[in-house]
């Protein structure tokens, strides 16, 4: 049986993969489906990391650069807090593949590419607080570097 929550999508994959992988390769590539996920999961965090860091460098001049600019990076940053955090969950939500086993290759596979799918999707949301977060926080740099261009 197939779970629950599978898509018609997601079941047809997975009996698509039990079809042409064997045992020890369908967890296999399981396994490393997953393991793309916690690596997209750990770039988001790295940018978010980044952009915490450079606000450390040159977050007085965009604060002296007026409550734009300052805004701006508030803004920026709290949105790039929400999305670090919407990463933190998905890294920190480990489940093993060997969970999710059953006696059936095609019902382990749903399982999987269920939670895969999961975790993909709030990366998903993740990233766009991520790009709204950087986004706020250029528009910070731009308003600072009219400020100090302009010789205010």
């Amino acid at each position: 049986m197939t779970p629950i929550s599978a898509t018609a999508a997601q079941q047809d994959e997975a009996q698509r993969l039990a079809g042409a992988l064997s045992g020890p390769d369908l967890l296999r590539f399981l396994a490393d489906q997953l393991g793309v996920v916690k690596n997209q999961a750990q770039l988001l965090m790295g940018l978010c990391g980044l952009a915490i860091t450079v606000t450390g460098f040159s977050g007085t001049h965009m604060i002296k650069a007026g409550p734009l600019s300052a805004g701006s990076m508030v803004v920026g940053i709290a949105l790039i807090l929400v999305g670090a955090v919407a990463v933190l969950r998905v890294l920190l939500r480990v489940r093993w593949v060997s969970q999710d086993l059953a006696d059936d290759p095609a019902v382990t596979a749903a399982r999987v590419i269920v939670h895969r799918d999961r975790q993909q999707g709030r990366l998903g949301v993740a990233g766009v607080f991520v790009a709204l977060g950087l986004a706020a926080y250029l528009l910070s740099v731009a308003l600072a570097a009219a400020v100090h261009v302009g010789g205010g």
